[in-house]
């Protein structure tokens, strides 16, 4: 039996780009094909003692579609391994969630597979045995724990280390074959318990880092005031010159997530998404061999609709149009992401005035939204509605809890700005997660789903400053819809090989980092943020035409594009894009 140990802060729900990898890559036929079980573990971030026992409160803790059989805070003792349970709880001084869930895809809900899940609660655990696993970890890599003990997010992953290899001795058999994967930093110290228990003969277990992106780089591109001009525009002279990161900005000892990862390099292989985070790991290792370092893409659920059923998602999304803005858009335009610096939100705002000047010099409209939040998993549905029948909510927003939070409210601004000024495009900024009349109010048309918003898209923005790969900018293309990135995202490396044939492409990549005038590496260091601005413009004002050219702006053009992703979307799918890892 093949089995595979995901190690993941979203193990037990869905919080950001993990949790849509981890539903794309495990309900992928390919993957089901090659791996019989698959359990996720992960920190029990809920871990309040449930003292009624009350098992909707159990369920919770998982999720939806998902079964508790043991948990020592719910007294639930239904698994075929409570007598193994305990002795770990008491062995540790842990406490223990393991259950079932299925796991689907919102894009595609006919895959799914049932997972396992074992959830580890350390706040409690005794400190011999946390103190006993740092000293094997100092003893075996010279990496000191005692640097970083201080900060909680460091210490949870060390902690759920400690019990892993006992864990994993006991619920898998020693003839199986067990394949390990740390999704990010947050895995890597339970692989580490693997590689130092393991016989270098055993070949029965495999450990991969997944490098769903390099921590380093996006605190460094985040940070400087030249974002990605800056950081793409030295690496690769540097890494041709020997010069390292930490050559160029500095020790980062500091960053406990940075030196974690270089620990990766005694791993069988490291699973980079994009071909930037291949080289931001050579440019961070650069001691680390080549050849276990794999570009590995996401995929994209792909799964087959009629053009007609596009024309019906594009009808609600027309409709909503037509309700909160009073008027018919054209074209629809999206962007479905989190509310952080990387993703460069800014810059749409700046393409969408240039498109404004096309649009209404062409008579057309044009309707863009973008849905993006920093709270997780968004507002309640009550919350929901007081806001929308109090003050018309998301078209209008007021600053403070339930509404607007942090960076929400400039980025709104933002938008009202624009909406100010333009003629002929209008943006809605939602600051929610989810797509139904439920998540968003009852303007949005009953029965609209996330889906509808992937299928009636024209084009989806994501010209992030920091993107290892974005999913999310290439969901609409099966659809029909463009997409629209940074040369910067490992998402466009995808594209670019996927589409090569074809003469009409459905995608457009502004490179930032190379259509301007400074090669200086001193000025690239000294960019400040008004520079940075103004490259970013004038690159997108003398490239906008590229860009409204291949947005479907009519029917005809519009079928035409469905036409071509949907015969090359199998190149954009989980199935195909697994078929490159290295551990099939």
């Amino acid at each position: 039996m093949n089995q595979a140990i995901h190690i993941t802060h979203e193990a037990a729900k869905k919080i950001g780009g993990i949790g849509s990898v981890l539903s794309g890559l495990c309900t992928a036929n390919t993957y089901l094909d090659h791996f019989q079980r698959t359990l996720f573990y992960g920190p029990l971030f809920d871990d309040k003692p449930n003292p009624s026992y009350d098992e909707t409160i159990a369920s919770e803790r998982l999720g939806a579609n998902s079964k508790v059989y043991f948990s020592t805070l719910d007294n639930i003792t239904n698994s075929s391994y409570n007598i193994l349970f305990n002795e770990l709880k008491n062995k540790y001084g842990i406490d223990i969630l393991y259950g079932e869930k299925i796991l689907f895809d919102e894009i595609d809900p006919k895959k799914s597979n049932k997972i396992e899940i074992l959830l580890v609660g350390v706040k409690s655990m005794k400190h011999e045995m946390i103190n006993d696993f740092k000293y094997k970890i100092w003893e075996t890599f010279q990496f000191s724990c005692q640097r970083y003990e201080n900060d909680w997010d460091f210490e949870q992953y060390i902690r759920i280390a400690v019990p892993f290899q006992d864990i994993c001795q006991n619920l898998f058999s020693s003839n199986d074959t067990s394949t390990f994967f740390s999704h990010e930093y947050m895995g890597i110290a339970s692989c580490l318990s693997i590689f130092m228990n393991r016989n270098k003969k055993d070949k029965t277990k495999k450990i991969y880092f997944h490098a769903h992106e390099l921590t380093t780089a996006r605190a460094i591109t985040e940070s400087v005031k030249g974002h990605d001009i800056t950081f793409y525009g030295l690496m690769n002279e540097d890494i041709s010159n020997s010069i390292s990161i930490e050559d160029r900005f500095g020790s980062q000892q500091h960053n406990s997530r940075s030196e974690l990862v270089k620990l990766t390099r005694f791993f069988d292989g490291v699973l980079a998404v994009g071909d930037w985070v291949k080289k931001e790991y050579q440019y961070l290792i650069p001691e680390a061999e080549k050849k276990k370092i794999h570009v590995c893409y996401n995929g994209t659920p792909a799964p087959i609709y009629s053009f007609e059923e596009k024309l019906k998602a594009r009808e609600k999304l027309i409709q909503y149009c037509e309700t909160i803005y009073n008027y018919t858009p054209d074209v629809v335009m999206s962007h479905v992401t989190r509310l952080v610096v990387s993703k460069g939100l800014w810059r749409d705002l700046s393409l969408l005035e240039e498109l404004d000047k096309k649009f209404t010099a062409d008579k057309i409209k044009g309707f863009c939204v973008i849905l993006s939040t920093l709270i997780g998993n968004g507002r309640t549905n009550s919350e929901i509605k007081q806001m929308e029948d109090s003050y018309g909510w998301p078209v209008l927003h007021k600053h403070g809890y339930p509404d607007l939070l942090g960076y929400e409210n400039d980025f709104y601004w933002d938008c009202q700005h624009f909406n100010a000024k333009s003629c002929s495009i209008k943006v809605v900024y939602i600051n929610q997660f989810g797509f139904s009349p439920e998540r968003i109010g009852s303007r949005l048309p009953e029965g609209t789903t996330f889906a509808d918003l992937r299928l009636a898209s024209d084009a989806e923005f994501g010209m992030s400053i920091y993107e290892p790969f974005g999913i999310a900018q290439i969901e609409t293309i099966p659809f029909g819809g463009i997409a629209v990135l940074s040369q910067v995202c490992g998402s466009a490396f995808l594209l670019e090989k996927a589409f090569k044939d074809e003469k009409l492409k459905p995608y457009f990549i502004f490179d930032f980092t190379k259509n301007h005038s400074i090669d200086n590496k001193e000025d690239l260091l000294n960019l400040n943020e008004e520079m940075r601005e103004k490259i970013e413009k004038e690159i997108i004002k003398k490239q906008v035409s590229k860009v409204y050219n291949i947005i479907p702006k009519t029917e005809k053009e519009r079928k035409k594009m469905f036409t071509i992703c949907q015969n090359n979307m199998v190149k954009l799918s989980w199935d195909e894009v697994i078929k490159s890892m290295p551990f099939l």
